[in-house]
């Protein structure tokens, strides 16, 4: 059967800063906001998205404890050859049965499913869209992808060791940032619970230069790239993979 859309939460992470001295080992993801694990309460908002969930959790046994949290979801464990949460994010990709897909963090308990129908909708012309704020700062976990385009990307990624969701920003062809302050979004929805401190805090908006959304086109396909003039790779991913200057 397939889906409009697949939601993916993207959960296998050690959560190492919200730890603390002299404690066992707390799973983020099963830590209260508000009496809800955070984990539940992301489901919940893709839930309002999508019939298809799946939770990129790393391990089984991981796995077998967020199911008696969420109940109804598909879990996914690591792809080899990758790192950090961009191996979580193929497996789940590879699981899903939709053109789309859109992902969240499992820190990000406010997330809004306002927002991700927005993201989604933009990537009718984009292969990668994610929020950005006046700054110039973006939320690159927070991302809606065309899956093929994705996973293309990713696949090239395979075995290289990089571990940034940022890379897919940098190697998809087409991506769009999407201003989330010009759209009237609360900033408190793509707030990351990384530390303990982190629960309950205000959030505001940054002040910056950014005041609309901003798209990057690039003129290369990534299922083809062999042949192509390396000038025309100049500022992706595949310009620093090639030449080894992170600057371009």
């Amino acid at each position: 059967m397939g889906y409009m859309v697949c939601g993916i939460i993207l959960s296998g992470g050690m959560s190492r800063r919200f730890q603390s001295p002299g404690e066992a080992w707390v799973d983020k993801a099963l830590f209260p906001i508000d009496g809800i694990p955070m984990i539940l309460r992301i489901y919940r908002e893709l839930r309002k998205i999508s019939n298809h969930v799946i939770i990129a959790s790393g391990s089984l046994d991981r796995a077998r404890v967020y199911r008696d949290v969420v109940g109804d979801a598909v879990f996914v464990k690591d792809t080899e050859g990758l790192v950090g949460p961009l191996s979580g994010l193929l497996s789940a990709l590879y699981a899903c049965q939709s053109d789309i897909a859109v992902a969240v963090p499992v820190d990000m308990p406010y997330i809004s499913a306002d927002l991700l129908r927005h993201m989604i909708r933009r990537t009718g012309g984009f292969d990668v869209v994610s929020p950005v704020l006046p700054n110039g700062l973006v939320e690159t976990a927070v991302i809606a992808v065309v899956r093929d385009s994705a996973i293309a990307v990713l696949e090239r990624l395979r075995g290289l060791g990089r571990a940034r969701i940022a890379d897919l920003h940098r190697g998809a062809p087409k991506v769009q940032l999407i201003d989330i302050k010009k759209h009237g979004y609360d900033p408190m929805v793509i707030i990351n619970i990384n530390r303990r401190s982190d629960i309950g805090k205000a959030a505001s908006y940054p002040e910056g230069p950014i005041n609309g959304d901003i798209e990057i086109i690039r003129d290369f396909d990534v299922k083809d790239l062999s042949g192509i003039p390396r000038e025309r790779l100049r500022g992706s991913l595949w310009w620093t993979i090639e030449t080894g200057d992170p600057y371009e």
